[in-house]
């Protein structure tokens, strides 16, 4: 089984000026032939800003803005020069921008997005990807609304039923299974909100017909999750809450501590440890993890770049 995920000590990368899209230059952070990052995309601003990302050379223009003190994690392409492009608004040192992992071969990323949006409302539809995801076992997505309307996604087949609000970039890495048929279900409130296949997995993951409930029943502190499998680097969880509520995931038995808002519907593409295990936080129990998928391990190249100590910073 070929790894697909392979995860990073997470460091910042700094895009330098705002309200334009700058080219981040990640080859200090990924392997050579990597196909796309993932990134941890934090606001440390009480007011909403702005926030695109795209691959290098695409002319995709998604600016919406991200919550005040929110949080998300995403997985977008890089171009044969490791090169990704990303967009803040109002002031660059609004927004800690964080590699915390990339891709390889198994998943790719478009230039431009597909838009994939559905025009009929208030219940679950097919979303037909053979064309633009073949031999695909799972699809990433990012969905944007502008204003609070439902939306979802689950792997065709799923009985699962979630779709809380969601506004603007709130699901950047949207990660979902799909069937043999590269086809997943979505649900959308109304017709203003969109679904982007950004790229696609064909190998090296396994995605859940129906997600495993990991949440936590204490508050204010960091937990462990519900233990992945065996063989398992990096899950795939959704977060759904109630209201906008503080949350937070890591590797477990690290020092990192972010925590901020959710408003209402997040994905998180977090680093487990050598035991499986993924550190939670949630200010609410109105805030409830899945684990929609996750990533299997090989024993990484020795060229693949790791870091350790405290996360550098790199300034383009």
């Amino acid at each position: 089984m070929a790894q697909t995920f392979y995860p990073i000590t997470p460091t910042e990368i700094v895009a330098g000026t705002q309200n334009e899209w700058v080219t981040m230059n990640a080859s200090a952070l990924i392997a050579e032939g990597a196909t796309g990052v993932v990134l941890h995309c934090v606001n440390i601003n009480s007011s909403a800003r702005a926030l695109g990302l795209r691959k290098n050379g695409s002319t995709d223009d998604r600016t919406v803005d991200l919550h005040g003190y929110g949080h998300c994690w995403a997985a977008i392409g890089v171009d044969a020069s490791r090169y990704f492009e990303a967009y803040v608004g109002t002031s660059y040192e609004d927004f800690d921008i964080y590699v915390v992992g990339y891709t390889m071969s198994r998943v790719t990323f478009s230039t431009n997005a597909d838009d994939m949006s559905l025009g009929v409302t208030g219940s679950w539809q097919p979303i037909d990807c053979s064309t633009e995801a073949p031999s695909a076992i799972g699809l990433i997505f990012e969905i944007i609304a502008p204003s609070w309307l439902e939306s979802g996604l689950r792997k065709n087949g799923s009985s699962d039923d979630r779709h809380p609000d969601v506004k603007n970039h709130r699901c950047f890495g949207a990660i979902i299974g799909c069937d043999d048929a590269q086809i997943c279900e979505g649900y959308i409130e109304g017709t203003t909100t969109d679904f982007f296949l950004l790229g696609y997995i064909t190998d090296g993951c396994t995605l859940n017909t129906n997600a495993d409930d990991v949440s936590l029943g204490s508050t204010a502190e960091w937990l462990d999750l519900s233990a992945l499998p065996s063989g398992v680097n990096m899950g795939f969880i959704e977060v759904i809450s109630n209201a906008s509520l503080d949350f937070g995931l890591r590797k477990n038995d690290t020092a990192e501590d972010i925590y901020r808002y959710v408003s209402r519907h997040a994905w998180g593409i977090v680093e487990c440890d050598a035991s499986q295990i993924i550190e939670g936080k949630i200010a609410n129990t109105g805030v409830d993890f899945f684990v929609v998928g996750y990533s299997e391990v090989i024993v990484p190249p020795a060229y693949i770049p790791r870091h350790s100590g405290t996360a550098g910073v790199i300034i383009i």
